[in-house]
């Protein structure tokens, strides 16, 4: 057992310096995930916790996966309902009020639409990855969603 790596400490340098020249430089899109799942909380803001994902959801016949999903985060003071597909996501915000949602991304993209007096948004594009939502009025409103990952197929 001796030219077992763990058992021999010359072989045990030879592996970790190999392990170590043999890295290369961390992707871009990794570190701008990082950053993101790492970035300081914002203290004055919600949390609208995911309640509900049909995609979790167990299938009751053998069909094809759903190109809807949908999407229930809550929060003390607002809930979210959010519809994705793959060429755009639809909600609404309960109480129906008037905010700015953000869609946030991993990579640092804001996309920036407002609610109508009803509570609705439609953005145009979902983008590829992580993303959350914050919503935010002009009266001290201010909450943001969990991340959760887009899949596109």
């Amino acid at each position: 057992m001796s030219d077992q790596w763990w058992n021999d400490d010359d072989l045990l340098l030879r592996a970790l310096g190999e392990a170590v020249r043999g890295g290369g430089a961390v992707p871009p899109e990794f570190v701008a995930a990082g950053r993101a799942a790492f970035s300081p909380p914002d203290l004055d803001a919600e949390l609208a916790a995911l309640i509900y994902d049909s995609e979790r959801e167990p299938a009751l016949t053998r069909t094809e996966t759903a190109t809807l999903r949908a999407l229930t985060f809550a929060a003390p003071s607002l809930t979210i309902e959010l519809e994705l597909t793959p060429t755009g996501m639809t909600g609404q915000v309960v109480p129906p009020t008037s905010v700015a949602i953000e869609v946030h991304t991993a990579s640092g993209e804001t996309l920036t639409v407002t609610t109508d007096e009803l509570g609705w948004f439609t953005v145009d594009r979902v983008p590829d990855g992580a993303l959350r939502l914050r919503c935010r009025d002009r009266d001290r409103l201010d909450v943001v969603t969990t991340w959760i990952t887009a899949r596109h197929e």
